[in-house]
């Protein structure tokens, strides 16, 4: 066994002492996350942990991965190289994803420092595997948080792919659209009207969809509130 298989084992070791089946049961019961491979350790004490551990560090992330450990998977996405991570291994990690709660975290952690993302996701959107495609709407909305440095004209072609996908009828894909399209609006006020515009092209292509319609209700309530509204304008 090699150093980095060392410290890989001494990491899940680190995980299982800090995990609970309390937890666990909760992460099922209350937050709807696939526990197959879980061992019921908050995220919380993933980070402190990977505080105490120097990265990124590829080797130990791909490491980790393979264990096929749940919190030893959302653990690897903080502690990977987005700069150095292969296409291969991206691939692998895409298609390994089972629970919303790994997707997401590879997506904010990993997936949207790539260099060049937006291809990728366009990619993963066009996926039929569930998770797949979650991925890509969920590295969209990390890609349109208020502090990310995408340009709104890198946002905008995304609408048609939104369109179409908020009729996905699976929770764990048209809730990540609606979450894209909501970071699009809440961006800045001047890509709001284009969010709004979809939102109402989504009510018109969709009469009886229950979860594009949905989609379309839940986001232009929160562009609309007053709290979001202000918000917004203060953003450039």
């Amino acid at each position: 066994m090699n150093d980095v298989a060392k410290q890989a084992q001494e990491i899940v070791a680190q995980i299982k002492r800090l995990s609970s089946p309390r937890f666990k049961k909760q992460m099922s019961e209350r937050f709807g996350i696939n526990t197959e491979f879980a061992v019921g350790t908050p995220v919380t004490q993933l980070r402190e942990l990977a505080k105490k551990i120097p990265h990124p560090n590829q080797q130990l992330a791909e490491t980790l991965w393979q264990t096929n450990v749940h919190e030893a998977r959302i653990l690897a996405s903080i502690l990977s190289d987005p700069a150095r991570i292969s296409a291969t291994t991206l691939k692998t990690w895409v298609h390994d994803l089972n629970s919303w709660d790994i997707c997401d975290a590879c997506a904010g952690n990993l997936f949207c420092k790539l260099k060049n993302p937006l291809p990728l996701i366009e990619r993963w959107m066009k996926n039929e595997e569930e998770f797949v495609r979650r991925a890509g709407f969920a590295t969209l909305a990390c890609l349109a948080m208020p502090r990310a440095k995408t340009p709104d004209n890198a946002l905008l072609p995304f609408m048609p792919l939104i369109k179409i996908h908020a009729a996905d009828p699976r929770p764990m894909v048209h809730k990540a659209v609606n979450w894209a399209l909501r970071n699009i609006g809440k961006k800045n006020p001047r890509l709001t009207p284009f969010a709004l515009a979809c939102v109402d092209d989504i009510l018109d292509l969709y009469e009886d969809n229950k979860a594009a319609r949905w989609v379309a209700h839940n986001a232009r309530w929160e562009l609309n509130s007053p709290k979001i509204k202000a918000l917004i304008s203060t953003r450039r």
